[in-house]
């Protein structure tokens, strides 16, 4: 096999890949990205030798085997398959008709319809969709917007993951849930507005959109899992609804720019992945938290944060591990042994 090493544009690691493929998953953080083109193996793409350019059966479009750059699926077709357009590097815009129902994901959730079109710029999707399967959009780092119908209600884990140009995002009424890694990578997404309908924010569903900076959580939204917005670098306040009842760990982990954050007294379960709950660690800004009540894990949770140092010297609490102080002239912490440092 013919391997190059590529470095994830997020976390820089460097990834052993084929490089025939066009996109790729990064091994060690998850994020999608583009496999560069060497230009003396380069082959312009031209229609796969004795096949129509669409290959249909039964309503479901399996493969498109054409060379154009601007695709307009012909109707009848009521489901885009899996690997429909897989890996097609040339295909820079794309009109699904009315009657398509669904564009599904392949592979055991590990690919979807369009993963790896690092061309695709846009794609117009009909009122008649209502699922939008696993890793659909996976890797499509060009896509600007989606603009996604009323009727979807469902929208499989990692479906825009690794769209790095995605700017405007439009959710349907009907989404009751954000899964998994939905726009983990969005690199340039800076605002995008979620329903009230919605219930459930997964892990990871905007783990490093650097840019994102206007976010509201409406009521509502009672569960947010771990790394959900982890990196975020342009969140400055977020306010927490009372919805709340479940926080995952590291939630807001490397929020950097965090300064305000209101966390309801209605959280009843802040998560611990095995490494810690550390809900805000690394919020280096975090200064001002509005708590409904001090959660028991109080020490993990704001682990890091201005916020926790300023609490337990305001407490006279110990600021290494919060405990009490005893002694006359010299105080030590029951708990750590510790000299009392301020």
């Amino acid at each position: 096999m013919n391997e190059i090493d590529v470095a994830c544009p997020l976390c820089g690691d460097v990834n052993r890949v084929d490089r025939g493929l066009a996109a790729a998953v990064c091994q060690s953080c998850g994020a999608a990205f583009a496999v560069p083109v060497m230009k003396e193996d380069y082959v312009p793409e031209t229609e796969d030798s004795g096949l129509p350019p669409f290959s249909i059966r039964s309503g479901v479009l399996e493969r498109y085997n054409g060379s154009d750059p601007v695709v307009y699926v012909p109707e009848g077709v009521t489901a885009i398959g899996g690997q429909a357009f897989k890996d097609r590097q040339g295909v820079h815009r794309v009109v699904l008709p009315e009657g398509v129902t669904e564009i599904q994901g392949a592979g055991g959730g590990m690919w979807g319809a369009f993963f790896g079109c690092c061309s695709l710029e846009s794609i117009e999707l009909p009122k008649s969709l209502t699922r939008i399967g696993a890793n659909a959009f996976n890797g499509c780092s060009r896509l600007a917007k989606a603009i996604i119908p009323d009727g979807v209600s469902q929208i499989g884990a990692g479906a825009f993951n690794g769209c790095a140009e995605l700017m405007e995002v439009k959710l349907p009424k009907a989404l009751r849930e954000l899964a998994n890694d939905i726009f983990r990578g969005c690199t340039a997404l800076t605002e995008i507005r979620l329903n009230g309908n919605i219930k459930t924010i997964g892990s990871y569903a905007f783990a490093d959109c650097r840019e994102l900076r206007a976010l509201t959580i409406p009521p509502g939204v009672k569960t947010i899992g771990a790394y959900a917005f982890s990196g975020c670098f342009g969140l400055t306040e977020l306010l927490l609804p009372g919805t709340v009842i479940s926080l995952g760990a590291s939630a807001f982990a490397d929020c950097r720019n965090l300064s305000v954050m209101t966390v309801p007294a209605s959280i009843e379960v802040f998560e611990n992945d095995g490494s810690g709950i550390r809900t805000f660690a690394g919020c280096s800004q975090l200064r001002r938290v509005n708590l409904g009540k001090l959660p028991q894990d109080f020490m993990d949770i704001f682990a890091t944060t201005p916020w926790l140092d300023e609490y337990l010297v305001k407490q006279g609490l110990c600021r290494h591990c919060g405990g009490h102080f005893k002694g006359v002239f010299s105080k030590v912490c029951v708990n750590c042994g510790l000299k009392k440092d301020y």
